[in-house]
Formats: structure tokens, sequence, C-alpha cells
């Protein structure tokens, strides 16, 4: 958040959009090695065979984040949006990556001190470095993108020597289940990461750069609350949903669920609360950004709220590996908003942008509930 609106409050509008624009398109290709290497690392850290756990840690990301660096590198050519900036951002994929997966298996094996370390110095790093290229480089797209992969490949060197306290013994039966796993989850990252360049998109088409930088603004700071929060309350329930996977029980699942919407619409109310005080601090170009379009911004908390609250719901399906599913469902809403939104930028400008993306959540939230009910 603090390096979000750091970039808010030094970059233009039109320079925020090309540096969310380059974020993205390689965000995309990083959502689709994660869904592959972390989250599946995630669920089957404690099954995996020695050799397994080798080739997850590193090979299995690597060779993942070579896969995807081509074709992100092959779309900013073809969109015409090849810069210095998509170049650092593409750079950095494979070595986050790496730490992502390396994050899942602490996270897994409770040490939440690794966790805590990781994101600390990645977090702290990321907006000290900024904030020098900044001063000394120049209020760049490329200053920020820089800072994020220098601190990432630092937190490598400074969280690599611990271990998780995970003896592995699996079979070869649970690690190819593995592999599988992660295969339906890496398109559902990399479609969810897709969505959000989508929207620029469309908003940079149908409004001009400028308005495309004001909403990514916007929508950068209210899914950073959402991912914050919305992710750290579900990895707090992560030990009671694979118990679930392994033994379910109708009851504790309702449970679960009404526990992750009373968390999100809490989370929503902040994002809410946050605006009012903007509105009032007197940030300059900060508070502008983010208060100037009010109606954007609403919208954009309610999309917000309905993909986290969809996160929870799916956990079910996604726990017992039917993670095709959750990838068929999320590419339907994707194309739905491809189909509807051009047509909303048109009438109604950004905040016509901002509904599609809540329509096309509301579309996914009903597909995966249904799914829900058919695999219990």
């Amino acid at each position: 958040m603090g390096l979000t609106l750091l970039c808010i409050g030094t970059l233009s509008p039109e320079d925020y959009a090309r540096y969310s624009l380059a974020l993205l398109a390689a965000g995309v290709a990083a959502g689709f090695v994660g869904g592959i290497s972390a989250q599946a690392m995630l669920r089957y850290a404690r099954e995996l065979s020695p050799s397994a756990m080798r080739w997850g840690l590193l090979g299995l990301p690597l060779c993942a984040a070579a896969l995807a660096c081509p074709l992100v590198a092959a779309y900013m050519t073809w969109r015409g949006e090849w810069s210095g900036a998509a170049l650092i951002a593409i750079a950095s994929i494979p070595a986050l990556a790496v730490m992502d997966t390396r994050r899942s298996l602490f996270v897994a094996s409770a040490r939440a001190d690794a966790v805590f370390a990781l994101d600390a110095w990645r977090a702290g790093l990321a907006l000290v470095l900024t904030f020098v290229l900044f001063h000394g480089w120049g209020a760049l797209a490329e200053s920020p993108l820089l800072a994020q992969g220098l601190s990432v490949l630092a937190c490598l060197l400074l969280v690599g020597t611990r271990r998780a306290a995970l003896v592995p013994a699996g079979s070869r039966v649970i690690d190819a289940q593995y592999v599988g796993y992660g295969v339906g989850l890496a398109g559902w990252m990399a479609v969810i990461v897709a969505l959000s360049l989508a929207e620029r998109s469309v908003v940079a088409t149908a409004s001009g750069l400028v308005a495309s930088g004001r909403y990514a603004a916007q929508a950068d700071v209210i899914n950073a609350v959402f991912a914050a929060l919305g992710g750290a309350l579900a990895q707090a329930m992560m030990p009671t949903y694979l118990a679930q996977a392994a033994d379910p029980d109708a009851a504790a699942l309702r449970r679960l669920r009404r526990l992750a919407l009373l968390g999100v619409l809490a989370i929503g109310a902040l994002c809410v609360l946050m605006g009012i005080a903007l509105s009032v601090s007197g940030l300059g170009r900060i508070s502008a950004a983010l208060t100037d379009d009010v109606s954007t911004a609403l919208v954009l908390v309610a999309a917000g709220a309905l993909w986290t609250s969809a996160g929870f719901v799916q956990k079910p399906v996604e726990l017992r590996g039917r993670t095709h599913w959750l990838f068929a469902g999320v590419a339907l809403a994707m194309v739905l908003f491809l189909l509807i939104a051009p047509n909303l930028a048109e009438r109604y400008g950004p905040p016509g942008v901002a509904l599609a993306k809540l329509i096309a959540g509301l579309t996914y939230t009903g597909m995966v509930w249904r799914l829900c009910r058919i695999h219990r």
C-alpha cells in the first residue's frame, strides 16, 4: 500500500498507466506460474516425496517462468507497449516465482516467522528502493518496477537459509497429483490478473491513458486492501480448510463461509472509510487521484468484495483438486467482461468498466457456488 501511494503521488497519470499495464502484463505470467508452483506447494507440501519437494521449490517454478516470459514479451510487442518498464517486469518473473513457492512452503509449515521475514523484507526494500530511484533516476514508470524486482532477489538471499520443519515422505501418486493440481489454478490465476489488465486497457481505449492511470490508481489501492486482508484471512483459515479436504463436514464449511463473508464485508467497509479519510486528508495528488471519481471507487469496492468472496466460496472445489472447473468458470467470466465492457465504457466511462467487472464477478460467484453444490 505504501508503494502504491508513493507511485500515485509521484508519477503522472500517464506514467502510472504505463507502470500498471507493464506490471499487470507480467502479472498474468506470474499468476500462471504461481498457480502451477506456489498454490500446489501450499496444498501438497506435507505429502510430497523429497525429490518432488526439491523439484517443486526450484525446477518447476523456473520452468513455468521460462515458458511464460516469452509469451508476455510477444504480447507486449503485439500491443505496441514494449518499453523498458515491460522488460524489467518480465525479467522479475522467475525470481518472483521461486519466492512465492518458497513462501507457500513456509505457510504450509506454519513458519509464521519466515513468512513475516519474507514479506517484510520484500515490502520494506521495495518501498525504500523506489523512493531512492525516484530521486536518483527520475519519476519514471521503470523506477518502481526495478525496485520491486531487486527486492525479490534480495529476499531470496536474506531468507534463503530458513528451512521449513517438514519431513516429506510422499508417493509417486501424490507427486503426480501435485503436478496436475496446479494446472487448473494456473489458468485461473492468470485470467484473474488478465481481467485487471483488460479493465485498464478498455479504459485507455475508450477514455485515454490519463483516465486509465486514474482508474488503475483506485483499483490498485482497493485491490491491495482486499488482497492483504482477505489473503491474511484465507491463510489463517487454511488449516481448517485442509482438514475439510480430508474429512468434509457440511456444517463446518457453512461456518467457514459465514466467517469469510463477515470478513469480506468488514474489508469493504474499511475501503469506504479509507476513501472518506483520504478525501479530507489534503494529500494533494494522492487524494485527488483516489477520491475525485467516487462512483468508480464504490463500484470497484463492490466488485472487489464479490471477487474476494468467490475465492472463499470456491475453496471446497479447489482443495479437492477440481481446479479445471475454476479455470473454466473464470474464463467464461472473462469472456462476458470482454463482451460487455467496451459498450459500458462508451456509455458510462470508467464506472461502466467497473460495473462490467462487478457483473463478471457475480457470474463467476454463481458458477462456483453451483460447483460446490455439485461436488460436495
